[in-house]
């Protein structure tokens, strides 16, 4: 039909990246939830089970973020819509800058609380990762401090992430938040 609208392409993230963010997503999520029940399980060996579980987990997630970081030079993201105010490009880079940091430093610090704690480190079993520091008791507790504070501002940071794609779509109406979700048409339907 000729004059009819053609509805706006928007440009998204690859479907690697949007797989890469959505499972770092959903695992950070995990590891709030076990962290959580790690405080409140009663009796030493169940600790112990979801410790080691949480501690599994933290290494998958500092694998995944690496591999997004591989995956986000490999395959650069989508530039942000010009019309928006270079203010917000900026703040959006930061932010971004921010949450990755965070979730680099989020399992290194467990590692290092670990590592600290005298207790070794295995990503399920097999594989033994080596120590970051030696056993030292004062610096288990810096590590523990740093893990837990790390922690949060991961949490506060991420909800703010959140908090603005859902401003994007709900109130500004714009792509924003589309753009990391899959398009939802088959092949051929453009």
């Amino acid at each position: 039909m000729t004059g009819q609208l053609k509805p706006k392409q928007i440009v998204r993230y690859h479907p690697v990246s949007q797989l890469l963010h959505w499972l770092t997503v959903a695992l950070i999520l995990v590891q709030f939830i076990w962290a959580w029940r790690i405080d409140q399980a009663e009796g030493f060996r169940l600790r112990f089970e979801l410790v080691t579980q949480h501690k599994s987990l933290g290494m998958a997630v500092l694998l995944l973020v690496l591999a997004r970081l591989i995956w986000r030079f490999i395959v650069k993201p989508p530039p942000l819509p010009s019309h928006r105010p270079a203010w917000e490009r900026r703040a959006a880079s930061w932010g971004h800058g921010l949450l990755y940091a965070l979730i680099i430093a989020m399992p290194l610090s467990g590692w290092a609380y670990s590592s600290a704690a005298g207790l070794g480190d295995f990503w399920w079993g097999p594989i033994n990762w080596p120590s970051l520091v030696g056993a030292n008791e004062s610096l288990e507790d810096v590590m523990r401090r740093v893990h837990q504070v790390v922690g949060l501002s991961l949490g506060v940071v991420a909800v703010g992430h959140a908090l603005v794609a859902l401003r994007h779509h709900f109130l500004l109406k714009d792509e924003i938040l589309l753009r990391m979700l899959p398009s939802g048409r088959r092949r051929g339907q453009d």
